[in-house]
């Protein structure tokens, strides 16, 4: 690091250090302070951010999951990719609560403030070998926009395949959302499954 950017990171540290403090006094106020040093310090601030999402004391993760909330912002979505990485952790906390407010936070903000940031982030869970981030992954890209449903379908189209029943199910449940919403989008997307002996099994599941 550059001896310009040592001072800098050095209060940057100082700054994490008192917002954390104040967090464990007046969660609220604490995570919008921290929201706006992101908004402001960017890349920055990150790293000591990602700190504290393993962070011991569950009211310092739940006010990180606070200042995500406060920072998602539709006109940056540069910083979208930052706040799903922060986010992403939480969302499996050891602490109940943590990881509903994270779980919230994701449905009812960020993918409402960046869809196609979601987008991603949910394709990328769907693709790993977890059934637990997978049903994740299914269940919230059922919040995205009807803009968006053509794409959806394609990470769901993977997760229908799976041998984890319980992953197939909610995948198949979000289907027939979509296909409550725009049938022929997905009537689409079924007749390329129909070629397809496993997949064309499983249409009935959605259409009726």
């Amino acid at each position: 690091m550059s001896p310009l950017l040592d001072p800098e990171a050095k209060l940057i540290g100082q700054a994490m250090g008192i917002l954390r403090a104040q967090l464990l006094v007046d969660g609220k106020r604490a995570a919008e302070s921290v929201a706006n040093l992101l908004e402001q310090a960017g890349v920055l601030v990150f790293p000591a951010l990602r700190n504290w999402a393993e962070d011991p004391d569950p009211r310092v993760r739940k006010g990180l999951v606070k200042a995500v909330a406060h920072a998602a912002d539709p006109y940056d979505p540069f910083r979208a990719a930052f706040l799903f990485d922060l986010l992403e952790p939480l969302l499996w906390d050891s602490d109940a609560g943590v990881r509903a407010a994270a779980r919230r936070v994701l449905r009812k903000k960020l993918i409402p403030a960046c869809p196609e940031e979601a987008l991603h982030a949910l394709a990328r869970w769907a693709a790993e070998p977890n059934p637990q981030k997978q049903v994740l992954a299914a269940r919230c890209l059922g919040h995205l926009p009807p803009a968006l449903a053509r794409r959806a379908l394609i990470p769901l189209r993977h997760l229908v395949r799976t041998q984890e029943e319980k992953v197939r199910r909610a995948a198949l449940l979000v289907l027939k959302i979509w296909y409550s919403r725009d049938p022929r989008v997905v009537e689409t997307e079924l007749k390329r499954w129909e070629n397809d002996a496993e997949l064309a099994q499983l249409i009935r599941h959605v259409t009726t």
